[in-house]
This record gives structure tokens, C-alpha cells and sequence, in this order.
């Protein structure tokens, strides 16, 4: 039975826009969901008012009215249900306000060459993007390739990232949604070698960088150097069934780069006196 009227009217009281039982809030496209809290007030119905969790079935019990669904539903578009309800049977146009007290944990999921592969909570609130998400995940593995990272989007969509999309201040920019799933993919280099043998400090099978960027210059380096006997002048590389002759003087004194491949075998011939 009936047993309150209430003038009908818009107000604003703590940054809640009611009216007439419902509510524009803040992030009023925001759609309520199983974890949430929230919190209804009746003017002048104290013992009515309710703070609850929505719970996994996407309902909420409230006085006299019972379960009510509001999951998927807007604060506007729940608070509008109540007003329905509360209206029909019980108040005459009550004056309800219906907040979000807190929100349920959002999660995004970070896989593959990060430190710390596994879930990812997103501040309450806030926006999480791809740089922080993996500052978050203790940042990349040795062998991780930082060009090959892929983003599953939680409605299907697959985005991949890579060269200048890939950088650090490209990633600040690119923000996640609840559910997505993050891939950082492992270097195609690992277990990869090249070879240099002949007149250098240190002979031998070295392991070819990760981000798979070598010139002859850096792989003499890696390899201690020349030696005071070496020909400077006769370099050879033999890559698969290719042989490729060198100068590795010149090339070094006019800084131009000659590109190392995976598997290649370098030799540095020895002076004739």
C-alpha cells in the first residue's frame, strides 16, 4: 500500500543528477555488472535504503520489491526499474538515487616474454595502457621481441604491433578494455649463432642478437677484435651456398655496414709478410 507522495523535481545532492527516481551519473554509459557495489537511498524512506553487491547472477535483493536484475543495465535504466517498481506498488513517485559505491576488479591478461605473465588488474577507475601494462608485468624477457606484441580484444578483434607502433611512447597511447589478452612473442633469434674464425682475439659460434640486428663491425667486437696478424682487407663471408669477399677496412673506416645474417661464417684471413 501506498504511504508517501513526493513532489516531483531535478536536483543535484553529492554530484547525483536525480530525477524522479532516476540517476545520471558521471559515467552514465557505464553498464552495472556482477561485483559492483551499490547503494540506494528513498528520500525520506530510511528503511529502505540499501548498499549491496550485485551478485553473479546479475541481481540484487532490495526491500519489499525482492531480486531485480540489473546487470547489463545503466545506473540511468536501473534506478528508472526501481522507480517503476517502487512506484507501482509501494510510493507514490519516490525520490531514489542509486550509486556505484565500488566497482568489480577489471582484468586484462598479459602472456608470453614478460617478466611476470599472468592477470592484471586495472585501477579502479582508471585506464591502462600498453606501456604500464607491461611495467606492471615486470617488462620483457630476455628473449622477448619487442615487435611482436598482439592484443585479442575481449569482442574478437586481434591487433598486432610492431616497429615504430611498438615503441615506447606509441605504447602510452594504445589503452585496453576489461578482458583483453596481451601477447609479447619470443625473439625469432633465439638459439640462432653466427661464426668468425680466423685472425680474432676470441674464435667461435656466438649467439646472434635478439633483436636480430648485426653488421660486421659489431661482429668483429663480439669477437675481441683483430688480431695484430689479421688482413684487414680480406674478409670472407660464406652464407649458405654464397661466398661474399669483404674489405672490411674500408667498411669500417667509412662506416658503412655490411649486414651479418643468422648462420653465417666469417673468416678473417692472415696477413702475408
Amino acid at each position: 500500500m501506498r504511504h508517501s507522495f513526493f513532489r516531483s523535481f531535478v536536483s543535484v545532492v553529492s554530484g547525483v543528477l536525480i530525477l524522479m527516481g532516476g540517476v545520471l551519473a558521471d559515467n552514465e554509459g557505464y553498464l552495472l555488472k556482477a561485483g559492483d557495489s551499490i547503494m540506494m537511498k528513498v528520500f525520506n524512506e530510511v528503511e529502505l535504503d540499501t548498499e549491496t553487491q550485485i551478485l553473479r547472477t546479475g541481481e540484487v535483493s532490495f526491500p519489499l520489491i525482492g531480486s531485480i536484475r540489473v546487470e547489463g543495465l545503466t545506473i540511468q535504466e536501473a534506478s528508472a526499474k526501481l522507480y517503476e517498481l517502487y512506484n507501482a506498488d509501494y510510493l507514490v513517485e519516490p525520490k531514489i538515487t542509486l550509486t556505484v559505491t565500488s566497482y568489480a576488479p577489471e582484468y586484462v591478461d598479459v602472456l608470453g616474454e614478460v617478466k611476470t605473465a599472468g592477470r592484471v588488474k586495472i585501477p579502479s577507475g582508471g585506464r591502462l595502457d600498453l606501456a604500464s601494462l607491461f611495467a606492471m608485468a615486470g617488462g620483457f624477457t630476455a628473449e622477448a621481441d619487442r615487435n611482436r606484441i598482439t592484443v585479442m580484444k575481449a569482442d574478437g578483434n586481434v591487433l598486432k604491433y610492431n616497429g615504430s607502433q611498438a615503441s615506447e611512447a606509441a605504447l602510452q597511447r594504445i589503452f585496453l578494455s576489461p578482458s583483453d589478452r596481451v601477447i609479447v612473442g619470443k625473439s625469432s633469434f633465439v638459439g640462432r649463432t653466427f661464426t668468425i674464425l680466423g685472425e680474432v682475439k676470441s674464435e667461435g659460434p656466438y649467439p646472434f642478437p635478439l633483436n636480430g640486428r648485426l653488421d660486421i663491425v659489431a661482429a668483429v667486437a663480439a669477437a675481441g677484435g683483430l688480431t695484430e696478424l689479421a688482413n684487414p682487407k680480406k674478409v670472407t663471408v660464406r652464407r649458405a651456398e654464397q661466398t661474399i669477399q669483404l674489405d672490411y677496412q674500408s667498411l669500417s673506416r667509412e662506416g658503412q655496414k655490411f649486414v651479418i645474417q643468422p648462420g653465417d661464417i666469417i673468416s678473417i684471413a692472415r696477413r702475408i709478410f
